[in-house]
């Protein structure tokens, strides 16, 4: 039975957010991206070709998540091309970064997971062109919402 000794001890418990600092945890975003870029150089350099593409995506999604971050926002998912489209008309997103975010949608289940092909496994189907092409396309997101981020 719950006495009202509980339910007052429970209540010096509660955080009100409208009181809590926002925190901008923009740089932990962009840590983690240059950290994921380094275990797909690594990945790659093993030869764990669909491990560099998934690690090369998630340094794009968190670079991109990190710039979110930067300008007060909070987004959800996965796919790096939503989440540079729905920057502010501010961020100038180049084409080329674009072009950029769309390889990595198209890898983001497939460099993982072995249903994505009818037959063998990712490994089968990743190799060093892909990783490099990957890897600079990361790089060229990384390097561009550093470069947006105040």
């Amino acid at each position: 039975m719950t006495t009202r000794y509980d339910i007052l001890e429970l209540r010096r418990f509660v955080i009100d957010s409208t009181k809590v600092a926002k925190v901008n945890r923009a740089a932990d975003w962009l840590k983690m991206a240059e950290r994921d870029l380094g275990l797909a150089e690594l990945a790659a350099a093993s030869g764990f070709h669909e491990g560099a593409a998934f690690h090369a995506q998630q340094c794009a999604e968190k670079a991109a998540k990190a710039l979110v971050q930067s300008l007060h926002g909070a987004v959800r998912g996965r796919a790096v091309t939503e989440i540079i489209r729905q920057l502010p008309t501010s961020a100038n997103v180049s084409s080329e970064i674009l072009n950029a975010a769309q390889q990595f949608d198209k890898v983001y289940v497939i460099s993982r997971y072995p249903n994505g092909f009818a037959s063998g496994n990712p490994s089968d189907y990743f190799n060093g062109k892909d990783s490099q092409e990957l890897m600079a396309y990361a790089k060229q997101i990384l390097e561009w919402c550093r470069s947006q981020i105040p």
